[in-house]
């Protein structure tokens, strides 16, 4: 507990500092790294993995979202809910496991980037709001970073679990052995669920019901929702105290995960994940390398609609691969007198999806077709301290090139994309990115900062090469342009008295060429536009828009052990230059306003929190795109738990305590293969988690 009191006084959105095993739990929304060489960002939040303990642990969307009420989550299914943060969501937030780029096969995202790890992995999330990132290459809007637990000296680990309503459990259990020169952890977890209820009581399964002859089979309604094992395992060399080599491998089975927003459901996904890191303290050289892999089957099997091909078991199927290959080489240096990290990365990403609809009758392959996307960057950061002021600056310059196979491509799908785009199937982009951020210190808790960036996102394979023939044609656009995203972020932290703390940031984000979604009728499946016509055909777009808003939380300490959290969002988005192809102003999945308000007391053993999350309506909603307009809701939440020994912990919780039926607003989804109807969230939810460390 030895943090508490700074604790308060930094955390924004929520603190849950809770003396729980060995160590102090707490979440922070900071304005800068501690040390002035590690000043990045004007915005950044840091969650520890035993912060998320205290709650359903089935989904880091759902956790982050709890905490913070600028990040919301798209429901698709009870689980691997996909990231939006500040009205960015997709490839407009950069998601790494371990300073790694993965990302998702499923052209649906029904496994978005954070899907592929599981909480008993992690060690911490860290979240960068804003361009504020030179190191990874497409940081548009945010970085998610997620860091796994690394092996110690000596012999230790955890056995846990979670029990819940509708049958969802988790058990997992983890070790590490270790000495000065080697240290070894492995783990392994299993996370399994059956369908979950609404308010009113209904299966989610039940809402999804898209046409005459398609929802769930009676059999599936009730069934296993989702059953994910996965492994892990690092090891950590130190030949001396100048080096280190850090070694990781992951593997994780998602078999049977329904997803009711869709018309499919995922048979399995299979994803392997390899990192190797090469550090030399003394001279600050440190190399990564990472390569990681998503095999993705998805089906109708457990739909009516299979029904019409008994042999074949289904209607609808779409196979996906999709593969990272990545490296980084940076060095740490004081360069006339600021501290600073220069440094090159490259990766190698390939992606490819094969559709199948009407029991073969009508073959896709090439959906996604093999398409290869290379970059390479460099970058150059550094801060200093010039007695209450501290100046940070970063600068990047990225290479990046796409290409489809066209040889992938079925003859149908090959048709639909030559006819609306000839015969180009590659591209090339080259861009600057960079940054500024000032922050002065008034005294050693309040400050005022101000940001300027500036960042740019490569389309991806999706938006410029995905090709799907049918009766709703769905074709790229390579000619797109990257999204440039210039954007100005002020904010401060201010304490006007010693037990309250503020923070608040403002935030206006400038889009140009913004990657968007254009849907226009035809008078045929070749997509030719026809104002009469009956074909709905969807392809990309660039345009300008903008998305502003801003957040502003505080802590307030009654005493050293009750404590009372607030924390409120929100953000618009507009479209600034429709360029003849739109007729409505508002953006699409724009969140509307969101609160949150928790009472907290905390003695180091015993814990407990009541929280109520409110949610504005959302009338502000794209009817280009068929958007539909979401209600205001209210829930609370309250948790309990207790620790024995530095050793042993139970926590036990339920959310959504008065069981109200309600839609989290990003709960309309515009993919390929998605449903007609919303899907609504959990109605109440008990559960209890348990472990112990030794």
């Amino acid at each position: 507990m030895k943090r508490l009191a700074l604790g308060v006084l930094l955390s924004t959105t929520a603190i849950v500092y809770y003396s729980q095993a060995v160590e102090g739990i707490r979440i922070e929304k900071i304005t800068v790294e501690e040390k002035a060489a590690k000043e990045e960002v004007a915005s950044k939040k840091e969650l520890t993995q035993e912060e998320s303990k205290i709650t359903r642990q089935i989904d880091l969307g759902e956790i982050l979202s709890e905490f913070y009420p600028e990040i919301w989550y798209m429901r698709k299914a009870g689980i691997a809910n996909d990231l939006y943060i500040r009205g960015f969501s997709k490839d407009n937030i950069n998601v790494l496991i371990d300073d790694s780029k993965i990302y998702g096969a499923c052209p649906n995202r029904m496994d978005p980037p954070a899907f592929h790890v599981s909480s008993p992995q992690i060690d911490k999330v860290t979240i960068k709001e804003g361009p504020f990132d030179v190191e990874n290459a497409g940081s548009l809007a945010a970085v998610v970073n997620v860091k796994t637990k690394d092996p110690k000296e000596g012999v230790g680990g955890e056995l846990g679990g979670s029990y819940g309503s509708w049958s969802y459990r988790t058990l997992y259990g983890w070790g590490y052995v270790g000495n000065k020169f080697i240290k070894v952890l492995a783990g392994a977890s299993n996370q399994y669920s059956k369908p979950y209820e609404s308010g009113e009581g209904k299966k989610v399964t039940e809402y999804a019901v898209y046409s005459r002859n398609g929802r769930y089979k009676p059999q599936y309604i009730n069934d296993k929702a989702f059953n994910i094992d996965r492994v892990w395992f690092k090891t950590i060399l130190t030949p001396n105290d100048n080096a280190e080599i850090k070694l990781s491998y992951a593997f994780e089975n998602a078999r049977n995960v329904l997803y009711p927003a869709l018309k499919m459901d995922a048979l399995y996904d299979r994803t392997n994940r390899l990192n190797g890191d090469f550090v030399l303290k003394d001279i600050g050289l440190k190399f990564s390398i990472y390569y990681n892999e998503v095999k993705h089957d998805m089906r109708d099997t457990f739909r009516t609609t299979s029904n019409l091909f008994p042999a074949l078991g289904y209607s609808m199927k779409t196979y996906a691969e999709s593969k990272m290959f990545g490296w980084k080489l940076s060095k740490d240096l004081n360069l006339l007198g600021v501290d600073t990290t220069v440094g090159i990365d490259s990766y190698l990403r390939n992606w490819l999806a094969n559709n199948v609809q009407q029991g073969g009758s009508n073959v896709n392959n090439g959906m996604i077709p093999d398409v290869n996307i290379k970059d390479i960057g460099l970058f150059i950061k550094g801060s200093k301290n010039i007695d209450r002021l501290t100046l940070s600056a970063g600068l990047r310059y990225d290479y990046n090139y796409s290409k489809a196979d066209p040889n992938s491509m079925s003859p149908s799908n090959k048709t639909l994309f030559i006819f609306q785009n000839g015969n180009k199937f590659s591209n090339s982009d080259n861009y600057l990115s960079g940054y500024m951020i000032g922050k002065y210190n008034f005294n050693k808790k309040d400050n005022v900062y101000v940001g300027l960036g500036h960042t740019v996102r490569a389309p991806d394979p999706e938006e410029r090469f995905i090709s799907l023939s049918g009766m709703s044609p769905w074709y790229g656009n390579p000619d797109l342009k990257p999204t440039k995203n210039t954007e100005l972020d002020l904010g401060g932290e201010f304490f006007p008295v010693n037990n309250l703390g503020i923070r608040a940031n403002l935030f206006y984000s400038s889009l140009k060429d913004y990657i968007y979604l254009y849907q226009y009728r035809a008078s045929n499946t070749s997509c030719v536009p026809s104002s009469s016509g009956n074909t709905t055909c969807t392809t990309y777009k660039n345009i300008d828009a903008a998305i502003y808003g801003g957040d502003i939380n505080g802590v307030y300490g009654f005493t050293d052990k009750v404590f009372a959290e607030l924390g409120i969002a929100y953000q618009v988005g507009k479209k600034t230059s429709k360029k003849g192809l739109y007729t409505d102003s508002d953006l699409v999945e724009i969140p509307p306003l969101k609160a949150r308000a928790a009472v907290k007391y905390d003695d180091g053993t015993f814990y407990g929190l009541v929280e109520g999350i409110y949610s504005a309506k959302q009338s502000k909603v794209d009817s280009d795109l068929k958007e539909q307009q979401t209600g205001s809701w209210f829930i609370m939440n309250v948790k309990a738990g207790y620790t024995y020994a530095n050793k042993l912990f139970v926590g036990v919780g339920v959310d959504n305590v008065f069981d109200k039926f309600y839609y989290n607003y990003l709960s309309y989804v515009r993919d390929p293969f998605r449903g007609t109807t919303k899907i609504p969230e959990p109605g109440r939810f008990i559960y209890a988690n348990v472990s112990y460390r030794f």
